[in-house]
């Protein structure tokens, strides 16, 4: 679920100053408003370091930040690397660890470490008579100047929490929201708070849902290292995205050693399914754009001025690798050429047909993926795909199968 978490950082407005004598301008006056400079809007890293301008500065070296586990081990039977793919509305790689477990009673979470809650989010869902009933709860946490981690769908927090809760002023609420792949609509509070918490302290607890499914998933956000130049970050409906990493990476010792053994796929229903991810980084791995090739995320529009997502209008094409075994190549189309889904094969290094993405360069050739049909790709034909340029590439769904001599008919443009 990727969605944007509003820090409650106040808008800079621009200044203009207008200085009216005797109801007209003179011309010492008109001069200055002329030459007067606009002041350029902050970038979100700035926001953020404003906001967090009063937290203690983080250490170079991360390693060991966090001292407390946020979930026991005991609980978890498998941790999803990051870049889990499910379209439309996560087309891309995703950004955060999901976990699963066979615990049927409530688990407890804690406080990772000395550190300050700053957002709490309140998940909630309309029923039939349009009323809104929590469902969840997501939980910020501020450890050091930039560095971020947002804790989503605790099931229940806290008794001292919720009595925070109750006792603070709502900053907005946002009802109606309508996500790819969920059979609800949505509602989100959120309480702007600075609440200083101790690492071990309890948070709140999680439990399996009516699906028999961990809502829990985590993310982690360094703001203090500089976003890939090379990646158009306006088409991403996402700022912490860009500064995405892994949250067990704050660990160190024995306790990562005992989430890194977690990093692979279970199967909740089968006993003893656990397949681990066996290829560096075991954590996984988010943007995978390479330049000059077609591997990474395309978009089907023009970033949109509103900051809506462009994935979740299902506009989004990428070609990256699977996160539990990199090894097999991953197609996700989001939608607009065919529906959505993904089309997953162990890559060719040589020829036109199912080639790896990232040897396909701007050489004027015309690749083609074949789509046999699956659970997740129901769609049967082939993709065509071609690089024009380092932003720019044309792709087109037909039927049939691939061959050596592949045409466009109507292709569709992608940009990054």
């Amino acid at each position: 679920m990727k969605k944007n978490i509003i820090l409650g950082v106040g808008v800079i407005a621009l200044l203009i100053v207008v200085t009216l004598g005797s109801g007209v301008f003179n011309k010492k006056e008109e001069g200055e408003k002329k030459m007067e400079q606009k002041k350029e809007e902050p970038t979100f890293v700035d926001k953020i370091k404003e906001q967090f301008k009063l937290f203690p500065t983080c250490p170079e070296n991360l390693s060991g930040i966090l001292t407390a586990p946020l979930i026991e081990p005991k609980y978890i039977s498998s941790i999803t690397p990051l870049g889990n793919l499910n379209p439309p509305g996560h087309t891309s790689p995703v950004d955060h660890n999901y976990f699963s477990t066979n615990h049927t009673e409530k688990i407890p979470l804690y406080a990772p470490a000395d550190s300050w809650i700053t957002q709490i989010i309140e998940i909630s869902s309309k029923n039939s008579s349009g009323d809104y009933i929590p469902r969840g709860y997501v939980v910020q946490y501020t450890v050091c100047k930039g560095l971020v981690l947002d804790f989503a769908n605790y099931t229940e927090l806290s008794e001292p929490l919720t009595k925070t809760l109750k006792e603070t002023e709502t900053g907005d609420c946002k009802r109606g929201i309508e996500k790819p792949g969920h059979t609800y609509t949505e509602g989100q509070c959120y309480y702007n708070v600075s609440i200083p918490v101790k690492s071990g302290d309890l948070i709140g607890y999680t439990q399996l849902d009516e699906r028999g499914t961990l809502p829990f998933e985590i993310w982690a956000a360094n703001y203090n290292i500089p976003a890939r130049s090379d990646v158009n970050w306006d088409y991403y409906d996402d700022n912490r995205y860009a500064h995405s990493m892994c949250t067990f990476d704050l660990y160190a010792g024995e306790m990562k050693d005992a989430y890194y053994k977690k990093f692979g796929f279970s199967d909740n229903k089968i006993k003893d399914s656990f397949v681990p991810r066996t290829i560096e980084p075991l954590c996984g791995r988010v943007n995978q754009d390479i330049a000059g090739t077609i591997q990474g995320m395309w978009f089907g529009e023009e970033p949109k001025k509103d900051g809506g997502s462009i994935e979740f209008d299902g506009k989004g094409l990428a070609f990256v690798h699977d996160n539990l075994d990199p090894t097999t190549a991953n197609l996700s189309v989001g939608g607009t050429i065919m529906n959505p889904g993904v089309i997953q094969f162990k890559p060719n290094h040589t020829g036109f047909i199912n080639r790896e993405f990232s040897e396909i360069k701007a050489d004027g050739n015309i690749y083609c993926y074949n789509s046999p049909g699956t659970w997740w790709q129901k769609d049967i034909g082939k993709i065509l795909v071609q690089l024009i340029n380092d932003k720019t590439i044309h792709v087109e769904y037909q039927k049939g199968t691939c061959n050596s001599s592949e045409k466009f008919a109507t292709p569709t443009t992608y940009n990054r």
